[in-house]
């Protein structure tokens, strides 16, 4: 049976009862000023450094911020190294031996990473900012000055716009077909019709499970109508949808913005005070079409199965797994990684290229990739990985005129186009999933399979 990879869940018992024994013995403590249970910022060692401690948070001295994904991961900060937990290891091959996973989606936890392998410490324990009184705002603000509480948020202070020649006049692209990896496609594909958007926020359950505003750049979500930062199996599956066939999988990626128009979300977390600005773009159509590839025969997905593609940290990790690309209508044999600017009577599109050689073993992993792989050149998956089918989301825009759009970002990111990512979990049925490979096995040409 696929099974989750090995993350951080609940605390264990016997832990429980022996914090228990020392919160009784500090009674006085707790009744004298409710230490542990409201953190304002007080003395170094004091609550929030033992709920840090409790919770798998990070303490205030700590280092490293939590972020997305990347994502993404549809991400986290871009300073983060590549260490992986010494508990819970790399992959999820490594789970207990009765091998049923031990992510604690059913929690409402994901793998509590920042979709490179790092471990973002859990859950967000922050107070909203907009419930912070003057006197927080002012404590705050003077503590990280004096450098003695990690910034919430981070990366704020390299906020910038992407630079000019991060764009790209499509008619001065060379002819290319393709570029990046995976788009390479045989005979045989379904698509989902799921609309062109039903909700954004600035969360990303996968990278950043519980935070608020754990991506810092808002997401365009179709399909699963309730996908925000608490989202797990059980509420997916409880949600509605807004694709036409019932399927309750969650594809989602960065908005494109007008940069010329103001957006509903001026001095908001994931919006201006992240640095995206602008209207935000509804895409005039988003294609989710999933195809065979290579010679062999594809596998159906299994339900569950969580990827990422791109990388939302690519400019600051040297672009490390990006995998961008964009065109313009009438111009779709010219792919590029940077901005296209489109002639009058063209339009924007976006592609993005999912990896579809799967590991046949689990549903997800610690930096939410190694279990997924991309094929080679002639679409063939390597050793020990079964093809399964390959999915593509076209987004296509009324572009602005110039230079005048970009995606969001994490802060530090800067919109670099390279940036561009996406997330999905396949929440469709065992029976509309075997529909969809037999459909690419058969090679046909299925919509809204129904199974």
């Amino acid at each position: 049976m696929p099974r989750r990879g090995r993350h951080r869940t609940r605390l264990p018992l016997r832990l429980l009862a022996a914090v228990a024994a020392l919160l009784v013995g500090g009674t006085a403590v707790v009744l004298g000023g409710n230490a542990l249970a409201e953190d304002k910022g007080g003395d170094s060692g004091g609550g929030s450094s033992i709920l840090s401690a409790l919770t798998g948070g990070k303490s205030d001295g700590d280092s490293k911020d939590s972020d997305e994904s990347s994502e993404s991961s549809d991400s986290g900060d871009s300073g983060d190294s590549d260490s992986k937990d010494s508990e819970d290891g790399s992959k999820g091959s490594e789970d207990s031996d009765d091998g049923s996973g031990d992510s604690g989606r059913s929690e409402g936890k994901g793998t509590g990473n920042d979709g490179d392998g790092n471990d973002d410490g859990g859950a967000d324990k922050s107070p909203d900012e907009a419930k912070k009184t003057g006197d927080q705002k002012k404590d705050d603000a003077d503590k990280q000055a004096k450098g003695e509480k990690k910034v919430e948020f981070a990366g704020r202070d390299k906020i910038a716009a992407a630079g000019a020649d991060e764009y790209v006049d499509i008619r001065s692209v060379s002819r290319n077909g393709n570029i990046g990896d995976g788009g390479s496609f045989s005979e045989g594909s379904y698509s989902v019709d799921c609309g062109v958007s039903d909700h954004n926020n600035s969360d990303n359950y996968m990278a950043a499970p519980g935070k608020r505003n754990g991506a810092q750049h808002v997401h365009d979500y179709v399909g699963n109508t309730s996908t925000n930062a608490n989202s797990n199996d059980d509420s997916l599956q409880a949600a509605g949808t807004s694709c036409k066939n019932g399927d309750k999988s969650t594809f989602f990626w960065p908005v494109l913005r007008d940069l010329n128009g103001t957006g509903d979300d001026v001095g908001q977390d994931g919006g201006s005070l992240d640095g995206n600005v602008g209207r935000k773009l509804t895409p005039t159509s988003a294609q989710l079409t999933f195809r065979g590839h290579g010679d062999q025969q594809v596998e159906a997905l299994p339900q569950h199965l969580m990827m990422i593609m791109g990388n939302a940290k690519a400019k600051a990790q040297d672009g490390k797994n990006a995998n961008a690309k964009y065109t313009c209508t009438g111009f779709t044999d010219r792919v590029t990684d940077k901005y296209p600017i489109c002639p009058s009577g063209s339009n924007l599109v976006r592609l993005l290229d999912y990896p579809s050689c799967w590991d046949g073993q689990n549903l997800e992993s610690k930096d939410l990739r190694s279990h997924m792989a991309y094929p080679d050149a002639n679409g063939r998956c390597g050793d020990g990985f079964k093809a399964v089918p390959a999915l593509r989301i076209t987004l296509t825009y009324d572009q602005p005129a110039g230079r005048a759009f970009a995606i969001d970002s994490f802060p530090d990111n800067q919109h670099d186009p390279a940036t561009d990512h996406s997330d999905y979990e396949n929440m469709a049925t065992d029976a509309q999933n075997q529909a969809g490979a037999d459909c690419i096995n058969q090679k046909k040409t299925c919509i809204n399979v129904a199974g």
